[in-house]
């Protein structure tokens, strides 16, 4: 007994085949836009630890007598240090807060570092 040849696909192969693609198009999709908040995230974070780098450079590039302490912003990104005396005439010690919105809150990132500078 031969089978005879089949000539196209049946319906339900059709209704079967849209949706297992339509449901791969969805896992794209959700991991496409997973994708996006990681790296929205990920650029949030850099920013902050650069300007966080940036401000400890220029204060370590100061002289010692022209260092105060203060607060500025970058972009979205608010920074403050606190210059503080050590025992030593050409080290300072410094305490700095960074403040910045990642996943929609608020975060604050502080750092504390001693900085040799010129007299």
């Amino acid at each position: 007994m031969r089978l005879a040849a089949r000539p196209a696909f049946t319906l339900i192969e059709i209704v079967i085949a849209a949706f297992v693609f339509a449901v791969g198009v969805l896992a794209l999709q959700a991991t496409a836009a997973s994708s996006l908040l990681r790296m929205r995230r990920s650029a949030d974070l850099a920013l902050a630890a650069t300007v966080a780098r940036s401000r400890l450079e220029a204060l370590a590039a100061s002289r010692c007598a022209s260092l105060e302490s203060g607060s500025d912003t970058v972009r979205t990104v608010v920074s403050a240090w606190v210059i503080e005396a050590t025992g030593w005439p050409s080290l300072r010690g410094v305490t700095q807060s960074v403040s910045y919105t990642v996943d929609g809150e608020t975060r604050t990132d502080s750092y504390r570092a001693m900085i040799a500078c010129s007299p």
